[in-house]
């Protein structure tokens, strides 16, 4: 911001627009900073978000978003429920005796979705566990990668749901560390 502000221009009518937008990026870098500074605060009072930082590779902000969203685990039944409440489930058209899956239903907050998908990218990395899964759904073909992904936060989002209903932390899978 200071090597933009020290920037010379030619014209005078320039230099009032970068300073009004200087104006604005700092503005907005303050709110952001206040909205972090209060959602920081949510996570540590929150004992839904710490259990699910448990899990590699979910963040800070994907958990506060998924424990907002859920908000209580006992209101579903299943997990079923839950992975439809997010959108990442096939949708379906059945006629007759045939049944068609297709893409996702994307019903639910998108930007919980985003942050899911991006948890799945970090937490195959660390993970065995989570990378066995989104690895048994790929099934070794490059075609399947965004199967895969929205398949594997499907699953990442059954888990954390059962997490938060059961009050148990995140433990890989033996079987799928060896």
């Amino acid at each position: 911001m200071a090597s933009l502000k020290a920037l010379e221009l030619d014209q005078p009518a320039l230099a009032i627009k970068r300073d009004i937008l200087v104006d604005e990026i700092e503005t907005f870098d303050r709110q952001i900073g206040r909205v972090e500074g209060e959602l920081s605060r949510f996570a540590r009072k929150s004992p839904a978000v710490a259990l699910l930082r448990t899990i590699p590779g979910v963040g800070l902000r994907t958990a506060e978003a998924v424990a907002a969203f859920l908000d209580d685990p006992q209101r579903f039944a299943n997990s079923k429920q839950v992975g439809a409440y997010f959108g990442l489930v096939p949708a379906q058209d059945q006629s007759g005796d045939k049944n068609r899956l297709g893409h996702m239903t994307r019903e639910g907050s998108p930007v919980v979705r985003h942050y899911l998908t991006e948890a799945v990218w970090q937490a195959c990395r660390l993970s065995p566990t989570i990378g066995a899964f989104r690895d048994r759904v790929q099934r070794d073909d490059p075609q399947r990668k965004k199967i895969a992904v929205v398949a594997t936060a499907h699953y990442l989002v059954r888990v954390m749901w059962s997490m938060l209903r059961h009050q148990r932390s995140w433990q890989e899978s033996v079987a799928a560390a060896v």
